[in-house]
């Protein structure tokens, strides 16, 4: 029971503090380091609550209590728990954490996925039908009367621009616009994105999750634009961004613009100092941790019982 209790403690200062943390100032000027650390304390609030439903599975053994015991437990200490009220409750328990998190999760994004698909199909043959290809810039052309570049990704990944966007950039400007859009293909920032509107959508006000979402398809944009002005001047980079601000592409795409503000142009005319060396190796041991330490924590009883040869005492308590 110790172990379960503390791997939700775990969970539930991840789910309230973490948000605060990596939300920080500092996430703009790592923003890799700051998906990175959303990406494992989402996954580490997870693993300590399935993790937490699985310790409560077993009972106390003579040796201690936790994911182990499912690993060490015969099959009389399975049978023992359901002659306990007190042990059955813990299983019921236990099962409502673990399987009804894993179900849920699984649920939502079987659901997902076929929309997703769905939406990407549906608007790969309204948007690419339209298109025609441009070898020279290794992109699509699409005719419209709006300025937007966006791409699409999956297995027949594309940059779309369309000719409005073509007359208002400068070539300079285009060559950072494509390079953004290249940025999320290579990134394949839409599998974090998608990733993290499942979790929102499967565990609502949840503050990580929900945080996340919205924190993630920043830092997203922040790590294209990085991209852009290593190849072209921040200047053209900012200057493309305020050219393409307002404008639409279809919702299953990743715009150049999208959530284009000030913050963003700012950003790239006066860019901060980046994250030291030091800070950014407290953060990579900082996000290893968080998913780490609840497997460790369910796995030390493991330790114990292999040192102690013991799997389960004959008469044990199970009250």
């Amino acid at each position: 029971m110790s172990t379960a209790i503390g791997l939700l403690a775990f969970a539930a200062v991840l789910a309230v503090l973490a948000p605060r943390v990596i939300g920080a100032g500092w996430s703009g000027r790592s923003p890799r380091l700051a998906l990175t650390a959303w990406l494992a304390a989402s996954a580490g609030l997870l693993v300590s609550v399935v993790l937490a439903g699985l310790t409560l599975l077993v009972p106390a053994t003579a040796v201690s209590e936790g994911l182990a015991a499912i690993l060490d437990a015969c099959a009389a200490t399975i049978a023992g728990v359901y002659r306990s009220p007190g042990q059955l409750a813990a299983v019921i328990t236990g099962v409502a954490l673990s399987a009804g998190t894993l179900l849920r999760l699984g649920w939502v994004a079987a659901l997902s996925g076929l929309h997703t698909r769905r939406e990407r199909h549906r608007m790969r043959a309204a948007i690419l039908a339209g298109t025609r290809p441009e070898p020279s810039l290794g992109a699509a052309i699409l005719d419209s009367d709006r300025p937007a570049a966006f791409c699409l990704p999956g297995r027949r990944r594309s940059v779309v621009v369309t000719t409005a966007a073509l007359a208002a950039l400068s070539g300079e400007e285009l060559a950072a616009v494509l390079a953004h859009e290249r940025a999320h293909l290579r990134g394949r920032h839409h599998m974090a994105v998608g990733a993290t509107r499942i979790l929102d959508r499967a565990f609502p006000g949840v503050p990580l999750f929900s945080r996340g979402r919205a924190e993630i398809e920043r830092l997203i944009e922040l790590l294209a634009d990085d991209a852009a002005a290593r190849r072209v001047d921040r200047v053209e980079v900012a200057s493309a961004l305020v050219t393409l601000a307002g404008m639409r592409a279809p919702a299953a795409a990743l715009p150049a613009a999208q959530g284009a503000g000030a913050v963003r142009v700012t950003r790239l005319l006066r860019p901060a100092d980046p994250v030291g060396p030091l800070s950014r190796m407290a953060g990579a041991a900082a996000a290893v941790t968080v998913v780490a330490g609840p497997v460790a924590l369910a796995a030390w009883p493991l330790a114990s019982a292999m040192a102690s040869g013991l799997c389960l005492l004959p008469g044990a308590d199970w009250t």
